[in-house]
């Protein structure tokens, strides 16, 4: 009988190992950027052709190696980091697994060329998927020099999965961003299609931050600084003001290793209380220090995920380390003349207006403090009075009550409210509807049969997602021309994806020009962004479009059209007359799907009187 059990092939093992280290370019460039970085090299340069799918190519100055340890350093379980079960229980560099050569070499074409201080000449190795093919001595500076191309040519079913070039690339640059800062102390170069994007030389880490992002995100952050027996934590946080609606900018690093933690990002919120509204998040660059002992890096062959040995103590320990910041800081309310609420501090003064601050005194009205979102004079603002024969509304209301009268289904009617959507009745009885606004976030409706609830966030969502797939695929909208021009400066990458949107972007109504040094002159804006806030849709588009990108597989156009219905959309807390709310039902009902927004969250609901007869026990 023929045995069943088989031992598997050194190659096929790594090609099985390949799939849990390297599941994309991004993977190949963080381990041999991480491998530069323990090599103790003081200059590294990473060189991306195709979005890494033709090349990953990272050039060092480290400590080099010898021919045969350059050999050996494809084979598996190869590594110089460790030799004992005590070093895994201690470990000080990025790497220490010693399956990434190994992995990488097993779908890809591999040249190493390296030198070490002690040689005359250096080492080449050619390795064709797992196949040592030559190894040969070559002229080399001190350091190591890995190029990978082809990436997964001989998986091909691994090299379909691959998203487009533009996400590809969004995660090698995000990687690149993540181990640049946590070494200032190492000259960075990246070259991307023959591009130069960076080429930032030593610093220190506040330099480092300004050399990679926008002054308007440097100039926001606040330095943080605890220390206990056994943890330290340094690094930076944003004030309180300059919160976003994205997650893009939030960093923790542990003994100058990049990880991920939610509990931890809620140890950040949590020392900002009520300084920063829920669905607000702010920028944090932080760096804990900690005895390695304590912590269990080798959880997951990524080694994103971290396990402390007492997570709670952690997390307090951060949370009073923000704290501490902001008090420090010195942060106080500043109410200033235009009715806006921002912060000080004694170093530098800036005003941003606070939604928290509002609900300490009395309501405002949307024109005054420009928190409605709506615009008098747009085409399409929801202000315009229903004119003639009323509102939409009411064909709701009749289906409602047919609905409860025959005991259907709402499904079953929706056609019928669809049909009947643009009858109307008398303005008269529009005006003496009972619509009134919850907490400056639900719209509150009487009707016939019960009581409707609509998110006023979502419903205008929905409105403005399939206003703008039309506008994409017609690609004209209505542009509103500012009378002066407003120029926006960008990170590189925000202004790569600008200018790779830029022909969609103009479909929306974004009337831009790409300027020189990342910048963005905006000279039209769609006719639904209240005018005032460019800037901010503009930046929170763009965050929202790469956060969308990131963890979505979406076409671009819809991802921009989400993107653009989610920041333009009217917010919570913004405070609606009777006539835009009236509005608001309108437009919603006349879209072709009222009943979700674009991300499938209910914009309405219903609670019928029989209902609510029950709750109360009435019969």
């Amino acid at each position: 009988m023929q045995n069943k059990i088989k031992i598997l092939p050194p190659a096929l093992c790594n090609k099985i190992a390949a799939g849990e280290v390297v599941n994309r370019p991004e993977s190949v460039v963080k381990e041999l950027l991480e491998n530069s970085i323990d090599a103790s090299a003081t200059e590294i340069t990473l060189i991306v052709k195709d979005a890494g799918k033709s090349l990953v190519q990272v050039i060092d100055n480290g400590a080099g190696m010898d021919e045969e340890d350059a050999v050996n350093s494809f084979k598996r379980h190869s590594t110089s980091k460790i030799s004992t079960y005590d070093d895994l229980e201690n470990i000080q560099t990025l790497g220490f697994r010693g399956e990434a050569l190994a992995s990488i070499c097993s779908i890809s074409q591999v040249e190493m060329k390296t030198k070490t201080d002690e040689a005359d000449v250096g080492t080449s190795v050619r390795v064709d998927g797992n196949e040592i093919n030559e190894v040969s001595k070559t002229n080399i500076e001190r350091g190591t020099s890995i190029a990978v191309r082809n990436l997964f040519y001989n998986t091909p079913g691994r090299r379909n999965f691959l998203k487009s070039n533009n996400t590809e690339f969004r995660h090698i640059y995000e990687t690149f961003i993540k181990l640049a800062i946590s070494n200032p102390d190492i000259s960075f170069k990246f070259v991307n299609d023959d591009k130069t994007l960076f080429d930032i030389k030593q610093s220190a880490i506040d330099e480092r931050l300004r050399d990679i992002y926008t002054n308007a995100i440097t100039d926001s952050l606040i330095p943080v600084n605890h220390e206990s027996s056994i943890l330290k934590i340094n690094g930076f946080i944003s004030k309180p003001g300059f919160t976003k609606k994205s997650k893009q900018e939030q960093f923790y690093y542990l003994n100058n290793r990049y990880f991920n933690s939610k509990s931890l990002n809620f140890a950040v919120y949590s020392g900002y209380g009520d300084l920063i509204e829920k669905g607000e998040y702010p920028n944090f660059f932080l760096f804990i220090e900690i005895d390695p002992t304590k912590v269990d890096v080798n959880v997951h062959p990524s080694k994103l995920e971290v396990k402390f040995e007492e997570e709670g103590a952690v997390f307090g320990f951060i949370k009073n380390a923000v704290q501490k910041a902001l008090k420090e800081a010195d942060l106080v309310f500043d109410v200033a003349f235009d009715n806006k609420i921002g912060f000080e501090d004694s170093s530098e003064s800036f005003r941003h207006s606070h939604s928290k601050a509002y609900k300490q005194g009395k309501d405002f009205d949307a024109t005054q403090t420009g928190t409605g979102g709506f615009k008098k004079n747009s085409t399409d603002s929801f202000r315009s009075k229903p004119t003639g024969k009323g509102s939409n509304i009411h064909s709701i209301f009749e289906a409602e009550k047919r609905r409860d009268e025959t005991n259907i289904d709402v499904s079953d009617v929706i056609d019928d409210i669809q049909s009947n959507v643009f009858e109307h009745k008398k303005k008269s009885e529009t005006e003496s509807f009972n619509v009134w606004q919850y907490q400056n976030k639900y719209i509150m409706c009487q009707t016939e049969t019960g009581l409707m609830i609509i998110d006023q966030h979502a419903a205008h969502e929905r409105i403005l997602y399939e206003k703008a797939l039309k506008w994409l695929e017609s690609q004209s909208s209505f542009s509103q021309q500012l009378l002066m021009p407003i120029n926006i400066k960008l990170s590189k990458i925000d202004y790569q994806i600008a200018n790779s949107l830029k022909e969609e972007l103009q479909s929306l109504g974004f009337n831009i020009k790409l300027l020189k040094d990342e910048t963005v002159e905006m000279n039209g804006i769609p006719s639904d962004v209240k005018i005032g806030d460019e800037n901010k849709i503009f930046q929170e588009l763009i965050d929202q479009f790469k956060e969308y990108e990131l963890k979505l597989n979406l076409d671009k156009r819809d991802n921009l059209a989400k993107s653009f219905a989610c920041r333009g959309a009217i917010k919570t807390g913004d405070s609606l007359n009777h006539e835009e709310m009236i509005g608001l039902i309108d437009k919603l009902f006349e879209s072709e799907m009222p009943y979700v927004c674009p991300h499938g969250r209910p914009t309405v609901i219903r609670i019928t009187t029989e209902e609510l007869d029950k709750r109360f026990s009435r019969s």
